[in-house]
């Protein structure tokens, strides 16, 4: 790629724009001794002279992005780099490439049926790389499609937003595990959240459900968490550390499904996540649900993320949709994380505000089309 783009700048010059690269095999003898090389594809945006335009009479609306393209075949630097490196390298790269390309679109040269749409993602919070995956594709349609009206993009972004959920969405795990623990930071909601789910396995599947707590660092989400178990009437054991952690699951071996609450913590620290490590047992099989609040920042909830990685997330939940209207964070963190959302919480009604998350629900939340729910 090094390589590649000087080449670029002498054939297109500085504003050429790179659309795609892949990896090629030429040459060779009798299909044997075939080199790989590296394929870029770049564009110019060339504008017609004024006496071209009077004589063919063309809208200038409709011409958005007139394309040269070019190919640059190069051998590979280094042969001997294994080819998981050069695949990571080369996606990396073209993450950067894409997000240069949207910083490079001129807003004011946008078709206007984009625009809309652009302040849209704007608003609700969409990275750069997301932004410019959708409208890329978009345009591309436009090109083809000039005349399409702003109702019509919206239909064709729905579906963008739903594949690009498809493509980057993980699925959950099916694996049997002991406990389902719920770890997050302080208000998020976490006691609230695992009496919703508590609630749907104990009477929407007929579990038997077991809660444990050792958030005793407050006395109320102890108290909150034994009426909600009163309430369902389920039994609730209480915590200090990892010895009481492997009695209290003893203690509720019989159920099916054990539902662990845990301190709400500053995770943008280290250490409350070494803290919370020494208490989980090693020798069972824990699911670790991480708990965000939507009304977080997304460059917070991408700094805890970050430093859960020496604990195995299994899935997200996000609580607080209610309370926000920005839902751009639920596709960021599908498009640049690989652990899986599972639930969105909605409200504080138990246990009636929890959603099962799907790619059509997100999308309807992107695009501003969940005011019912």
């Amino acid at each position: 790629m090094t390589q590649a783009i000087p080449m670029i700048k002498r054939d297109l010059g500085e504003d050429a724009l790179i659309l795609n690269t892949k990896k090629v095999k030429t040459g060779g003898f009798l299909g044997f001794f075939k080199q790989e090389k590296l394929e870029v594809i770049a564009a110019v945006e060339t504008k017609p002279s004024e006496k071209k335009r009077s004589n063919e009479n063309i809208n200038p609306e409709s011409e958005f992005l007139q394309k040269e393209e070019v190919s640059v075949l190069m051998e590979s630097e280094n042969p001997s780099v294994k080819k998981d490196e050069n695949l990571d390298g080369l996606m990396s790269e073209l993450k950067s490439l894409k997000q240069f390309m949207f910083q490079a679109i001129d807003e004011n040269r946008m078709p206007d049926a984009l625009k809309s749409l652009n302040k849209k993602l704007i608003a609700q919070g969409i990275t750069e790389e997301v932004q410019s995956e959708l409208l890329g594709k978009l345009m591309l349609v436009l090109d083809q499609h000039p005349n399409y009206t702003e109702d019509k993009i919206h239909a064709l972004a729905r579906k963008e937003i739903i594949k690009l959920i498809n493509t980057h969405k993980k699925r959950l795990s099916r694996k049997k595990v002991d406990i389902i623990c719920f770890i997050g930071p302080t208000g998020v909601g976490k006691t609230t959240t695992i009496a919703k789910i508590a609630a749907h396995y104990l009477l929407s599947e007929e579990k038997k459900v077991g809660l444990i707590t050792s958030d005793t660092y407050r006395i109320a989400a102890v108290e909150q968490l034994k009426i909600y178990a009163g309430i369902l009437n389920i039994p609730i054991r209480v915590v200090e550390s990892s010895a009481d952690l492997t009695v209290a699951m003893d203690d509720l071996s019989n159920c099916d499904i054990i539902l662990m609450d845990t301190a709400g913590r500053n995770y943008q620290q280290k250490q409350y996540i070494d803290d919370l490590k020494q208490m989980l047992p090693e020798d069972k099989k824990i699911q670790i649900n991480l708990v965000l609040s939507l009304t977080s920042k997304y460059e917070d909830m991408k700094k805890i993320i970050d430093n859960f990685q020496t604990i195995v997330m299994d899935q997200l939940i996000l609580t607080k949709k209610d309370e926000t209207s920005s839902s751009g964070a639920i596709l960021n963190l599908i498009y640049h994380y690989s652990t899986p959302i599972r639930y969105i919480a909605n409200g504080q009604n138990v246990p009636d505000d929890i959603l099962t998350v799907t790619p059509e629900m997100i999308a309807n939340f992107v695009l501003g089309e969940d005011e019912n729910d």
